[in-house]
């Protein structure tokens, strides 16, 4: 038999294995739960990885509810009217995307500066191309917290948050989730080429309001907003939290970090999920510390709708983007831009998609 018959029957195996999983918690034969996948893949094309995920074989969920989803063909198809791939750009290079943020007058993170070789400068334009420089720009943040991110990084890769210290004319950075604090030569060292072929992203840390923190103190929990141009009409068709494990300073779910659905009208919060399980199995407080989620209130839940709204009606060129939402102690944040967020977060959160390829097939 070949690698690839074996791989095949492999991943039948353990789709099989899957299915009789859940057949077993939610009370359903296994045949009424692969002739449900059936017919959902020959009516919208969704496959039963992103059936179990969005927890379809759950019997109080309605039909009309799962055949509001689409295909990953039909959603790249749909992103690319609604979201012309040659203006994705202004948002996929996160200093592109800080300059249309600050020059829109949407609120976002304060700007330190971009380290790099070359082209680096801070936020008064002064050149930012050495070592010397950027430690003389770090020591007028001595005790304040700030953070570092990778221009093109995602997921989560190569953040740093911490407090900016100078002790005997030297700038130390102690992360939050470390002891110790380090030169500012060794934090640089962790980043190895990525400085001279990216550079890096300097902002101030976002202080959180406690109604976002208490989910998790040490992460900078943000809303995963999908916002849509209808017609002439911008709305939020979907929403969720992501909330970090203890001790870690983001909330990705590539991190094991939690996303709970949040309903769009009131903002109130639905149980929890990760996508380290294969399949939806729900909780309704926080694996590590029992923080509450379920049916918690989200704080300014009007003033986040109406920033993600702003966000998009003054993006160019686009239609749709997945917005990361933080919430300060001054009201919301943008902290990213999305203009091809992850479609599974349709599945985790409960949006029906199917209203990006209704807007999308309105468009010539």
């Amino acid at each position: 038999m070949s690698v690839e018959k074996i791989s095949t029957l492999s991943k039948l195996t353990r789709t099989y294995r899957l299915i009789n999983a859940e057949a077993e918690r939610k009370k359903r034969s296994v045949f009424s739960i692969i002739q449900e996948m059936i017919h959902l893949y020959y009516k919208i094309g969704i496959g039963p990885n992103y059936y179990l995920q969005a927890g379809m074989a759950d019997s109080t969920m309605t039909w009309d509810y799962k055949c509001d989803h689409i295909s990953d063909a039909d959603y790249h198809k749909s992103l690319d009217k609604l979201n012309p791939r040659a203006y994705r750009k202004i948002t996929q290079h996160k200093l592109a995307e800080k300059s249309f943020l600050q020059f829109a007058n949407i609120p976002c993170a304060a700007f330190i500066g971009f380290y790099e070789p070359i082209k680096g400068f801070d936020a008064k334009g002064s050149v930012l191309t050495n070592e010397q420089q950027l430690s003389t720009l770090l020591a007028s943040y001595n005790g304040q917290a700030i953070c570092i991110k990778i221009p093109e990084g995602y997921g989560g890769e190569g953040f740093f948050a911490g407090k900016v210290f100078v002790e005997h004319d030297e700038v130390l950075l102690q992360a939050f989730n470390e002891n110790k604090a380090h030169t500012l030569t060794e934090v640089l060292s962790r980043y190895g080429q990525t400085i001279a072929k990216e550079g890096l992203l300097f902002e101030e840390y976002i202080n959180q309001h406690e109604g976002f923190s208490v989910f998790n103190p040490s992460s900078v929990n943000t809303l995963r907003v999908w916002v849509l141009q209808q017609d002439n009409a911008i709305k939020v068709i979907g929403t969720y939290i992501r909330v970090g494990r203890d001790g870690k300073l983001t909330d990705n779910g590539g991190g094991g970090g939690i996303m709970c659905p949040v309903d769009v009208n009131t903002g109130v919060v639905d149980k929890g999920l990760t996508t380290s399980i294969p399949f939806r199995e729900e909780f309704e407080q926080h694996p590590d510390h029992q923080a509450q989620f379920y049916r918690a209130q989200l704080p300014c839940w009007p003033e986040i709708i109406a920033c993600a709204q702003d966000t998009l009606r003054k993006l160019p060129y686009t239609r749709f983007a997945g917005l990361d939402i933080a919430l300060s102690t001054e009201g919301p944040i943008i902290v990213e831009v999305n203009v091809c967020p992850d479609k599974n977060g349709a599945a985790n959160g409960k949006i029906r998609s199917r209203a990006l390829k209704t807007a999308a097939d309105k468009l010539q």
